[in-house]
């Protein structure tokens, strides 16, 4: 299964009933929120491709597909997937890797792939097996990480205290900080997926171009998570600091042999903090405008891609 698989086994079983229920919604919220007709979805064939805790694939199923096909490295999520969707016909699950899937050539009409292959050893690899699994005038989804902002470099600036610290010792204090599970599974993985990569646009269109597609639309509507707004950003890195903030102050274990660590990551959230706030005031001041207020809290921001495979 490897380490991937076993960081994100630990992660959606986290999720009660309600929040999986709100995270399911999101797919459908998204797609309308970026004028697509939902009701395409029914009598289709779909691949949930890297399918996490199964939301997308139970979503498609709930919107009408008549297979969804959710696959994944990680053996025990996919154990959780298959007990939230019991007595969901249309909908199944199997561990499979994004890299090598277990499907013939062309027999898909849509696959989803949300934030996965940015996680994977070869994303074009990745990439080329969607490809070949989609038929000719499919659609393809895939979200990928954008490059610069805020948050990346400073997620990438904690992700060796984290590690030095570990993750048993991050967890309890992030649950200690009273974080709810939807950010337990965000930071987790964040601070200690093993590959972890980030894109301009200019590189996800030319990967899409060089594999066959066209009608590539990255959408800009459905920011429902911490691309939200400046506010939510800054809540969220709020959120971030007082993992590490508890972790010292409740003397959590792997925090009291790494003092340095823990408020070196304080201290780098801080300085994230302070830079959005001085970078809104300047915009307040009109010494910035929108879109540069934007580049620099979010940079590149989420690729949230539709194309067509010619």
């Amino acid at each position: 299964m490897g380490e991937t698989g076993r960081l994100f086994g630990d992660l959606w079983h986290r999720y009660d009933d309600e929040l999986f229920e709100e995270s399911v919604a999101l797919f459908a919220r998204r797609f309308e929120a970026n004028g697509f007709d939902l009701s395409w979805f029914r009598g289709k064939r779909c691949l949930d491709a890297g399918c996490g805790g199964g939301r997308y694939s139970i979503a498609m199923a709930r919107l009408g597909a008549e297979e969804v096909i959710g696959c994944d490295v990680s053996s025990e999520g996919i154990r959780d997937c298959r007990r939230r969707a019991t007595g969901m016909r249309a909908v199944s699950f199997e561990v499979a890797s994004v890299l090598q899937l277990p499907f013939a050539n062309e027999s898909f009409d849509f696959v989803c792939s949300s934030g996965v292959l940015h996680h994977t050893a070869d994303p074009a690899q990745g990439l080329r097996e969607i490809t070949r699994v989609l038929r000719p005038g499919g659609r393809v989804f895939l979200l990928l990480y954008g490059a610069r902002g805020l948050r990346w470099p400073t997620i990438i600036a904690l992700r060796p205290y984290a590690h030095a610290l570990g993750y048993a010792a991050v967890d309890y204090a992030m649950r200690e900080a009273e974080l709810p599970a939807n950010k337990q599974r965000t930071f987790l993985d964040d601070l200690f997926v093993p590959l972890i990569a980030f894109y301009e646009w200019a590189d996800v269109h030319r990967m899409l171009t060089d594999n066959g597609y066209s009608d590539i639309t990255r959408w800009e509507r459905g920011k429902l998570d911490h691309e939200a707004s400046v506010e939510v950003q800054r809540a969220e890195l709020e959120q971030l600091g007082r993992i590490f903030e508890t972790g010292v102050r409740k003397e959590v274990p792997g925090f009291k042999d790494h003092l340095e660590a823990a408020r070196a990551a304080s201290g780098a959230i801080s300085a994230a903090v302070a830079t959005l706030d001085l970078t809104v005031a300047d915009y307040e001041r009109g010494r910035l405008k929108r879109q540069e207020l934007e580049e620099i809290v979010f940079g590149a921001g989420h690729h949230r891609v539709l194309a067509v495979k010619r």
